[in-house]
């Protein structure tokens, strides 16, 4: 038998062996870790339009598998979903662009507004310290419409909530009057056709991050949070690819927490022989700005204080100011059906910190003040870090599977039976 047919039989058994499902993160987190350049059916959560371009498509995956795993053990990934897009034709003769889209998925944590919830919070009693709740609904909801010209609209809602309920260590949901989480996101977008050489798209959205210590009104207190998105894709028929300028910004704040964000891009994507290629570069404008907000540094948990009502005395600032390379290649080898991906990410930010004077001695957002360069995490296995690689299989056009390798793979000790071989496996089916 030949060393490829091995290398393929053990790759197919390395997913079959985690089961199926339906997603491309995968592809995204191995190719890149970002969708600004590329057409991906991840981008349909940064413009709910572009869930036209997928009618009759199921989705998911089995979540991020990236915790410590001691040798000799197992522990099933965390945060799986799954959903489906259906389309409906408008008329029976008319274009077969004409057609209204309806879409769900159950299961997915908005990590753009679910990275300003703390892991706790201090209570109506001073001396309680409450573990936020996770949310269980967690529920994207999508309707769109393509015309006869092939623009496309569409919206979106995402539900994430908890209230008065926490799960316990055994598994099972019991009554706690003072959890309460709530995240909740409307979305509206459209993708327009120009001419047939340029694709504009555009999205706007209003969002609101709401945590205990007790239930609050959807209009309690007024932080409300606004997300934009727009790209371009100019085709260039002198490298058979795409150049694609891009720009978001968002105004996001929760209990205790402002964030306002801005960056600006241009990229390319480049179709190669059995390949696909594409280079993105960014500006980065960050300010992050808290007050009551106690971090570990050393495990990550964050405290936020709730009974605090010196809110415009004690903000501390963190400013980043910076640039981002970032790629991805994706390219066919021994068959037709398996594809190998690669691609890296990497920021450099220039970041000043100012903290208040009434929190020194606090481990907040800063925890002095001063100024230094930071990048984004150098190989955690997360999707944030540099570098990522990953393979798919490609069964008729229909179903495809893709999977992130881990990072450490080849350089761990294959006798002690330690760690994972896979971060992420997802897939779609088209039917």
């Amino acid at each position: 038998m030949k060393l490829k047919t091995v290398l393929l039989i053990s790759l197919l058994f390395a997913v079959i062996g985690l089961g199926s499902a339906f997603a491309t993160f995968a592809r995204v987190e191995s190719m890149g870790k970002n969708t600004t350049y590329i057409m991906d059916d991840a981008s349909i959560f940064d413009n709910p339009a572009n869930i036209n371009f997928y009618p009759n498509y199921l989705i998911g995956e089995f979540g991020a598998y990236t915790e410590d795993v001691a040798a000799g053990t197992n522990k099933d990934p965390q945060n799986p979903t799954f959903g489906g897009i259906f389309s409906i034709p408008l008329t029976i003769t008319g274009s077969p662009d004409a057609r209204i889209s309806i879409g769900g998925l159950f299961g997915r944590s908005d990590m753009e507004l679910f990275r300003f919830l703390p892991s706790r919070f201090i209570g109506n009693n001073l001396k309680d310290t409450i573990d936020l709740p996770q949310t269980v609904t967690n529920f994207d909801g999508f309707l769109g419409g393509t015309l006869s010209s092939g623009n496309a609209i569409g919206l979106h809602i995402y539900i994430a909530h908890q209230d008065g309920g926490d799960q316990t260590p055994s598994g099972v949901y019991q009554v706690d009057p003072g959890a309460y989480t709530s995240v909740v996101r409307a979305d509206a977008g459209l993708n327009w056709q120009f001419v047939n050489s340029i694709d504009f798209e555009a999205s706007f959205g209003l969002a609101r991050i709401q945590y205990g210590p007790e239930h609050k009104g959807f209009f309690d207190d007024g932080d409300f949070s606004y997300l934009g998105k727009s790209r371009a894709f100019f085709a260039l028929e002198a490298i058979d690819g795409e150049l694609i300028p891009a720009l978001s910004a968002s105004f996001v704040q929760a209990p205790g927490i402002k964030n306002k964000h801005a960056q600006v891009g241009v990229g390319i994507n480049v179709a190669l022989n059995r390949g696909f290629f594409w280079l993105g570069a960014d500006f980065i404008w960050n300010e992050l700005k808290a007050h009551d907000w106690d971090v570990d540094y050393n495990t990550g948990v964050s405290t936020y204080n709730s009974q605090h009502y010196n809110y415009d005395l004690l903000w501390d600032k963190r400013t980043e100011t910076g640039g981002q390379i970032s790629f991805g290649i994706e390219r066919n080898i021994w068959f037709d059906w398996f594809v190998i991906r690669v691609g890296g990410k990497k920021s450099i930010l220039y970041t000043q910190c100012k903290q208040d004077p009434r929190n020194i001695g606090k481990s907040g957002v800063c925890t002095e003040s001063g100024n230094f360069f930071s990048t984004n995490p150098l190989g955690d296995g997360t999707m944030d870090d540099h570098v990522g690689f990953g393979f798919g299989i490609n069964i008729e056009e229909k179903l495809k599977i893709d999977a992130t390798v881990a990072e450490d793979l080849l350089f761990r000790n294959p006798f002690q039976g330690e760690g994972r071989f896979l971060s992420r496996i997802s897939a779609t089916y088209s039917f």
